[in-house]
């Protein structure tokens, strides 16, 4: 059909059918037309779009995150919630204690008293041996903290963190008990090496050792290949280390790679 042709015979249908019933009869003839699937871009609205709902999904993981403890601690549904907080209240306030912030100290000092009173209740009355031990370890710590006795302090905050692990124990946490024991392990050579005293250095080493000689393939096994071989390193300078100089280079990087072990859990 030429253009001539074409242009009559759309005159003639716009006097006949107006221009909504031309519009009809076009929209009804295409419609018997084969459908052709064209490949789109991604237009920038549709990109925005992915974009928001990568936001979402990392905000719900994020908020997932922040149900569960604070820094590596793993959150642990066996475990009573007063005994994982009396553990925590205890490192906090060996922290405020080495850094001599007595304030947050005794603000700490307090929660831990309540976490206590509360773990009584909780575990109705089990494990009443360590349970007084704990007691007993609180009401040395508070006499330190008032008297702000760093070191003193320091050392009462660490055991307070050893019952708790130990009562821990049977709760089977997720985090093997171990884990939590080098932990103390490296707060104990940061006390010890502040005082000199190598004969409690030497036997925190050889504590450690054996600590860590019994969780190591459980970790392995885990997938913490990278995380064991650094560990392996450090516990081996602490066996050769001599003095408390030695011992004191060795403390940070010990608590910062329990972290990481903690990790390999979550």
């Amino acid at each position: 059909m030429n253009n001539s042709t074409k242009i009559i015979l759309v005159g003639s249908l716009l006097s006949t059918l107006g221009i909504g019933g031309l519009a009809k009869a076009i929209s009804t003839n295409q419609s018997q037309l084969p459908v052709v699937i064209i490949p789109q871009h991604h237009s920038s609205t549709q990109m925005t779009i992915s974009k928001d709902k990568d936001v979402k999904i990392d905000e719900n993981r994020e908020q997932s995150d922040a149900t569960n403890d604070d820094d590596t601690e793993v959150n642990d549904d066996k475990v009573p919630s007063s005994l994982g907080q009396v553990g925590e209240y205890g490192e906090s306030i060996y922290d405020m204690a080495k850094a001599n912030d007595w304030t947050k100290a005794t603000a700490n000092l307090t929660l831990l008293e309540n976490a206590a009173k509360s773990l009584h209740t909780e575990i109705k009355g089990e494990n009443k041996t360590q349970l007084a031990q704990l007691d007993s370890k609180i009401a040395a710590l508070k006499g330190t903290v008032t008297a702000k006795n760093r070191i003193s302090a320091m050392r009462d905050a660490n055991q307070v963190t050893l019952i708790a692990a130990n009562i821990t124990k049977e709760f089977e946490p997720k985090v093997p008990i171990e884990i939590t024991l080098l932990d103390y392990y490296g707060r104990e050579l940061e006390i010890w090496s502040a005082t000199g005293n190598t004969s409690q250095l030497k036997k925190t080493a050889s504590e450690m050792r054996r600590t860590w000689n019994a969780v190591r393939l459980t970790i392995l096994a885990r997938g913490g290949t990278a995380q064991v071989q650094k560990f392996d390193g450090l516990v081996a300078s602490v066996e050769a280390a001599k003095s408390s100089k030695d011992y004191a280079r060795l403390t940070t990087p010990v608590l910062d790679e329990v972290d990481n072990l903690e990790k390999v859990f979550k």
